[in-house]
């Protein structure tokens, strides 16, 4: 493998929780100083959708309650031991189970200074979406008339959502439909133009009927979970029910101001290994089900054949997570690391520069879910680099309910335990 990944921080289960956690190694530390408090009951599922802005001063969580309304609730922390303050009212679903809050993106709009005006939008599987601008702690709906919805008006259709993190005065947006023509599925782009509080906030289609942007056959699930870079212009989407990732990087037109979409090599599958070896994770059809993406900032190396300034996806399913590396000059993905699970459903986000990776397993543990956040080490891709063709030795680690991985993956002991 090329890349070592390194966990330094595993959140505190129901299990093992305190107030205050920190685990470290050599490389990072990790430090736990509050809890988001948001008053749910029994049946409410709040973190099944968690957003933040960049610089991770405002959350949104989505509770798409099984026993009620679904609801998201914003919540703004100052870095403090301060608790938590929520931003706004509550936004509440249409229908009791409806699903609403299973899916969020939450980003930062640009603001006067001494305001940070917010943007949300929120998905459900049932068919619709909302997206709403928060001005001056006030929530305002940009899109009344319901433009977001399934476009074949499925009530029961799952509605995914992506919105680039940064600030911008024509802002994009994806939101996917997997269960669109019996499940082929479509992603849908747009341009939000303006803002709440100008009276001109407008919502334009782009890229409509654009191949790259729907499933390859019926049953692919096309857009089970979008993410994009920071600005937007590169895009990760995933078909959990064909059993692969699509990345996509819109590219201007040098002759007009026309945007056109291409795909970044070839479509992610399982099959897709770097050195071809065999995977520790087996085969599944819901490889796709969870997406994270980023791009790696330019950091060039002297004594490298190459440059880490390209383009990075991490992909989740029932059986673990991988991380996969895409290099320009050869036009191919690299699978750099990978985990194993045996918890169930692997939900993964990424940092901007893709550094950090988090990792959600909500049905380890008898259930109780654990969160793990990793570092994607880039000292050890260049040195595999310079000897391709040669296999790095794999350290495998192995936890309750996770597995073990490749790729120079490691767990320290958590934060209750010894070291």
């Amino acid at each position: 493998e090329i890349f070592n990944l390194i966990s330094f921080m595993e959140a505190a289960s129901s299990k093992n929780k305190t107030n205050s956690t920190e685990a470290s190694n050599s490389n990072a530390t990790l430090s736990s100083t509050t809890d988001i408090i948001t008053n749910s009951t029994s049946g409410d599922r709040c973190g099944a959708a968690v957003s933040a802005t960049a610089f991770g001063r405002h959350y949104a969580i989505g509770c798409p309650s099984s026993t009620g309304l679904g609801y998201v609730q914003v919540f703004e922390w100052d870095f403090t031991s301060s608790p938590p303050k929520q931003v706004g009212i509550t936004l509440y679903g249409k229908e009791i189970d409806d699903g609403f809050g299973a899916n969020i993106a939450l980003s930062q709009l640009k603001s006067p200074p001494g305001r940070e005006d917010l943007r949300l939008v929120i998905g459900s599987n049932s068919g619709y979406a909302q997206l709403w601008d928060n001005v001056d702690d006030l929530w305002h709906t940009l899109d009344p008339f319901g433009f977001l919805n399934h476009p074949e008006g499925k009530e029961g259709g799952e509605v995914t959502v992506s919105l680039p993190g940064s600030p911008a005065s024509e802002q994009k947006l994806f939101v996917g439909y997997p269960s669109f023509d019996s499940d082929l599925g479509i992603v849908r782009s747009f341009v939000v133009s303006g803002r709440t509080g100008n009276k001109n906030v407008s919502l334009t289609e782009q890229f409509d009927g654009d191949s790259f942007l729907q499933g390859s056959r019926q049953g692919d699930q096309f857009g089970t979970d979008i993410d994009t870079d920071i600005k937007g212009d590169f895009v990760a989407i995933g078909a959990g029910g064909g059993g692969y990732v699509r990345a996509i990087s819109l590219y201007p037109n040098t002759s007009s101001e026309e945007v056109k979409v291409r795909p970044v090599g070839s479509d992610i599958r399982l099959d897709t290994n770097d050195e071809e070896e065999e995977s520790s994770i087996g085969s599944g059809s819901d490889f796709g089900s969870s997406v994270a993406t980023g791009r790696v900032p330019y950091r060039g190396c002297k004594i490298c054949n190459f440059e880490l300034n390209g383009r990075r996806v991490a992909v989740g399913s029932s059986a673990g997570f991988r991380v996969y590396q895409f290099v320009e000059d050869e036009s191919r993905w690299y699978q750099i690391a990978e985990q194993v699970s045996d918890g169930g459903m692997v939900e993964v986000s990424m940092s901007p520069d893709t550094v950090y990776l988090g990792v959600g397993t909500p049905n380890a543990e008898d259930g109780r879910g654990v969160l793990d956040a990793y570092k994607i080490l880039d000292q050890e891709a260049m040195k595999m680099k310079m000897k391709k063709g040669e296999s790095m030795p794999s350290s495998t680690g192995s936890d309750s309910g996770r597995g073990g991985g490749k790729g120079g993956l490691t767990k320290p002991a958590r934060p209750n335990q010894a070291m």
